[in-house]
């Protein structure tokens, strides 16, 4: 999957996060959004499913966002609140994060854009090993919406191992697709019924 990943084009890329946007921010799913009062996103790196274009929509719409930040003396992330003119530094991971972190709310966050390896249908997710959101997304309120963004080809029909602690996404938006888990996992449980 890394390497699948590794090997497409800036272009595609680019048009991935465009087409992304454009799923995320549909006249159907705003009105769904409009209720929220902010997102959690992450800043992409290297060929993951590019945040920018969502960021920048979000920033249009006046819409609070924040982003993971490494806490060196707790040796763990947390939220920060991030603004379209923050300043950046390359982080833990060289993960870009704010150069002057303000923690951000967990309780004014009603949206948490998350990113992945691989993730399955029913929203199962596989990170990259280092636990960073296995540790995050507890620290939301219940009831976040948890939506992966992901290529579409990092999307497969068969579950993916979970543990018992792993969180399951709610949605997952591609470029060629956006996936209802919830509804995923009642058919599958009637299925096995």
């Amino acid at each position: 999957m890394k390497a699948q990943r590794a090997a497409l084009s800036h272009r595609a890329v680019r048009d991935a996060a465009y087409a992304g946007a454009n799923a995320l921010f549909s006249p159907r799913l705003m009105n769904l959004f409009s209720r929220f009062r902010g997102f959690a996103s992450y800043m992409s790196i290297g060929n993951e499913f590019p945040t920018d274009w969502i960021h920048h929509e979000l920033f249009k719409a006046r819409v609070p966002v924040c982003i993971p930040y490494y806490q060196p003396a707790h040796k763990s992330y947390a939220w920060a609140d991030f603004s379209p003119y923050e300043s950046l530094t390359e982080g833990f991971m060289g993960i870009p994060e704010p150069l002057k972190p303000r923690i951000a709310d967990p309780a004014a966050i009603d949206v948490a854009l998350v990113p992945g390896l691989c993730f399955d249908v029913c929203g199962g997710r596989l990170g990259y090993g280092g636990g960073v959101y296995d540790r995050l997304l507890p620290k939301l309120r219940a009831g976040t919406l948890r939506i992966a963004l992901a290529f579409d080809f990092q999307v497969q029909k068969e579950e993916l191992p979970q543990e018992a602690h792993d969180l399951k996404m709610d949605y997952i938006v591609t470029e060629k697709q956006w996936i209802d888990c919830r509804l995923a996992r009642r058919l599958r449980r009637l299925r096995n019924e």
